[in-house]
C-alpha cells in the first residue's frame, strides 16, 4: 500500500468534510435567519374594492392610497346619507371610526346635525363626483353634489367635500382627521395660492397705508 498516496487523500478528505460542515452550518444558519424574517414581516392583503379600478393594499399598520380612498369613499357615502330612520345608527357606526383624540369634537358636531335633520323630518343625500388623494398630506378628499329633502321638496344641488386622513392600526383603519365644507377640495395648492395672495394684498395695503401718511 502506498502510504503516502493515503495519508493525501485522507486529508484532502478531512478538509472536504469540514468544508462541507461549514457550508451545512451556514445554510441551516441562513435558513434560521429567513424563517425569523419571515415571522417578523407584516403581512398584506391586496384587496381590489368595487367603487375603484385600483388595487388597495393594507398591511399591519400602513395601507396604500387605494385603500385610504376607498375607506373615504364609504365614511362619506355613510355620513353624507342621512334620515331620520338612519341618524341614530350612522351616529354609532360613526363613532367606531375615529381616533379617541378626535372622537368627542367630531361626534359632537355630527349629532347636533343629525339631531337637526331628524327634528326638521329632513333627508340629506350625497353623490360622489371625485375622490383625490394627495400624497404631500396623505389626506383624502370626497367631493361631491349635495341635497336636502325634506316637507318642502327638494333643495338645489350644492358641492360638498370631506376631506380625511386615514390612519391603519392592526390592520383596522381609523380617521384621525376630518373636515367638512362646501366647495372644491382644500389643497395644499390651493391653500398655499390663497396664503401667497393673502400676504400679497396685506403687503399692498401696507404700501397704500405707508404712502398716506408721507405728506
Amino acid at each position: 500500500m502506498n502510504y503516502k498516496n493515503f495519508a493525501s487523500t485522507w486529508l484532502s478528505l478531512q478538509a472536504s468534510n469540514r468544508f462541507l460542515k461549514l457550508v451545512i452550518i451556514g445554510l441551516v444558519g441562513l435558513n434560521f435567519l429567513t424563517i425569523i424574517g419571515w415571522l417578523k414581516k407584516d403581512s398584506s392583503v391586496i384587496l381590489i374594492p368595487p367603487e375603484l379600478s385600483e388595487k388597495a393594499e393594507i398591511a399591519k399598520n400602513k395601507a396604500s392610497e387605494g385603500y385610504k380612498k376607498a375607506w373615504a369613499m364609504y365614511t362619506a357615502t355613510l355620513i353624507g346619507n342621512v334620515t331620520p330612520e338612519n341618524a341614530d345608527f350612522v351616529l354609532d357606526s360613526f363613532a367606531g371610526m375615529v381616533t379617541g383624540e378626535i372622537r368627542a369634537l367630531v361626534t359632537e358636531q355630527i349629532a347636533q346635525e343629525l339631531d337637526t335633520l331628524k327634528q326638521e323630518k329632513v333627508t340629506s343625500s350625497f353623490d360622489i363626483v371625485r375622490v383625490t388623494y394627495e400624497p404631500e398630506t396623505d389626506k383624502v378628499f370626497v367631493t361631491g353634489k349635495n341635497r336636502m329633502t325634506g316637507a318642502g321638496g327638494k333643495s338645489d344641488a350644492t358641492e360638498q367635500t370631506f376631506e380625511f386622513k386615514i390612519d391603519v392600526k392592526q390592520y383596522s383603519p381609523i380617521i384621525t382627521q376630518m373636515a367638512s365644507y362646501e366647495g372644491m377640495p382644500k389643497l395644499l395648492s390651493v391653500l398655499q395660492k390663497e396664503e401667497a395672495k393673502q400676504k400679497a394684498e396685506e403687503e399692498r395695503q401696507k404700501a397704500l397705508q405707508k404712502n398716506r401718511s408721507q405728506p
